[in-house]
């Protein structure tokens, strides 16, 4: 698979994950990471397996976080792996309080299995 394509496939991915969150939709945002998959969240355990990945996502959903930007800034591929880094903001809007927006950055270890790309590790923490 061409690097172009696996970009194609990383930014699918990415607008699905993106798409989960405008729908208030944790099984659209999980539907991306392997079933194996591991999510590092900033200040907290790490997250193992695709249930529990959905499960987090939900979470942090109901705590108001409303919207996931990603902007991928580069992939590099060999073989059956590829590494996403990239910068982002989340949105939060909590019942009470004001709303606003945390800057990210990130990295995505992608893994293609059968003939797709999957989440394998996902990592990422505040950016100013």
């Amino acid at each position: 698979m061409a690097n172009a394509d696996i970009r194609m496939a990383i930014d699918a991915a990415n607008k699905k994950f993106m798409e989960g969150f405008l729908k208030n939709d944790a099984s659209i945002t999980a539907s991306g990471f392997a079933d194996e998959a591991v999510v590092f969240p900033p200040d907290a355990n790490m997250i193992q397996g695709k249930k529990a990945i959905e499960d987090f996502w939900r979470t942090v959903m109901a705590s108001g976080v409303k919207e996931a930007s990603l902007n991928t800034v580069g992939i590099s591929a060999s073989g059956d792996f590829a590494v996403e880094r990239g910068t982002g903001a989340l949105k939060i809007s909590p019942q009470s309080g004001a709303s606003s927006k945390q800057n990210i950055k990130y990295v995505v270890v992608w893994k293609r299995i059968a003939n797709s790309w999957k989440n394998m590790w996902d990592i990422w923490n505040a950016s100013p």
